[in-house]
């Protein structure tokens, strides 16, 4: 599920180079990029993501496509629980999921990998928010290092420039999905209790309480490590709500030093950062930031 992937810059062959820069998406794929040719199969089955590649002169577009034996391997994976796991399961027979997946496959605009900053948070054109929630379309989060670029999502992959009329295909090792719930994705980062309590949370009658929680838009979670909710006081249902930042969304990039935060449970954070970058809230370091759900985005605090 949760992974970081790095992509080569030098993974097309010199022959891929070659290649003219205005054919179609149709052209190109059919033509030039066989070891990828289930998944485009996919795509020229959905009318709506076929009709929007045929138009990308007029609506340039940035795709994402995985590589044949992957794709084939992530088929036949069954989905987890949680938001993105009901599109999965559901996309098998239903061509409306199946076309909103190929939605977050997809960022308005060219993207060529060289125009990625150091962290980027593109925006993707899936917007279904009877599984996602966040405003104006879920985001993938980019970023470089010296020689390298990755992608940190839900689910990873690598990928090479290769321009069509209009367009800009990425290629990936592996298929991306849409983010999942906090408490699915906190499964694997072990950051599940606390996912639990902020649920449990919904049910309570003060107002530190959380409200529908799973369908709230744009929610930054300051998510304890579960060997961190031995103290019962902050493991408290009534203290869920410390934890709950509603919009607008803060990933890392937002997290400068002296800046303040009100939870949803009325209390203040306070965001320092010391001489080699580390990031900490009300004195407790982030030591994973900016883990993507289905509502927002998760930052891993050590106590």
């Amino acid at each position: 599920m949760y992974r970081h992937v790095a992509f080569s810059l030098a993974m097309a062959a010199t022959s891929l180079a070659q290649i003219p820069t205005n054919l179609t998406f149709h052209e190109l794929t059919t033509q030039y990029l066989p070891f990828i040719s289930i998944n485009t199969a996919y795509i020229f089955n959905d009318t709506r993501a076929s009709q929007q590649l045929a138009n990308a002169v007029d609506n340039p577009v940035t795709i994402f496509l995985s590589l044949n034996t992957p794709f084939q391997q992530f088929e036949a994976t069954l989905p987890p629980s949680g938001a993105a796991g009901q599109i999965e399961a559901a996309s098998v027979s239903s061509a409306v999921l199946n076309s909103d997946l190929f939605q977050y496959l997809q960022l308005d605009g060219l993207h060529p990998s060289t125009s990625f900053n150091r962290t980027s948070f593109m925006r993707t054109r899936f917007n279904d928010t009877q599984y996602e929630h966040v405003t104006g379309g879920q985001n993938i989060e980019v970023f470089r290092n010296e020689t390298a670029f990755f992608v940190k999502t839900g689910i990873g992959f690598k990928s090479n420039d290769l321009e069509f009329a209009g367009g800009i295909i990425h290629i990936v090792d592996h298929p991306m999905a849409p983010p999942y719930s906090l408490e699915t994705t906190g499964i694997v980062l072990g950051i599940n209790a606390i996912a639990s309590i902020i649920q449990a949370s919904e049910k309570g009658p003060g107002p530190s309480f959380l409200t529908n929680f799973q369908n709230a838009s744009d929610v930054t979670v300051f998510a304890l490590q579960n060997s961190a909710l031995s103290n019962t006081s902050i493991a408290s249902l009534q203290a869920a709500g410390n934890f709950v930042v509603f919009g607008p969304l803060r990933y890392s990039t937002a997290l400068r030093a002296g800046t303040k935060f009100l939870t949803a449970g009325k209390t203040k954070l306070f965001i320092t950062t010391n001489a080699s970058g580390a990031i900490f809230v009300n004195g407790s370091r982030i030591i994973e930031s900016d883990i993507l759900t289905a509502n927002g985005v998760a930052h891993v605090i050590e106590r």
